[in-house]
């Protein structure tokens, strides 16, 4: 969630602090047209997990599809 940025860079940092190594997680922040669907639709992400409304659900879901993701 873009209303959520702040707590998942928080839990980032402590991820990093408890020795997780760089790469396993990622935070992208912002806007869901904006970050979001390039994400979902993207040949270079291998799994798309969601969790949030209904309707953004379908949109991802019809984003990541083709890739059978």
């Amino acid at each position: 969630s873009e209303l959520a940025s702040v707590t998942c860079l928080e839990l980032a940092d402590v991820c990093k602090e408890v020795g997780l190594p760089s790469g396993v997680l990622n935070i992208v922040t912002g806007l869901g047209s904006e970050a979001g669907a390039p994400l979902s639709s993207h040949p270079g992400v291998d799994k798309v997990a969601f969790t949030g409304s209904y309707e953004t659900g379908k949109k991802i879901m019809a984003s990541a599809a083709p890739m059978v993701k």
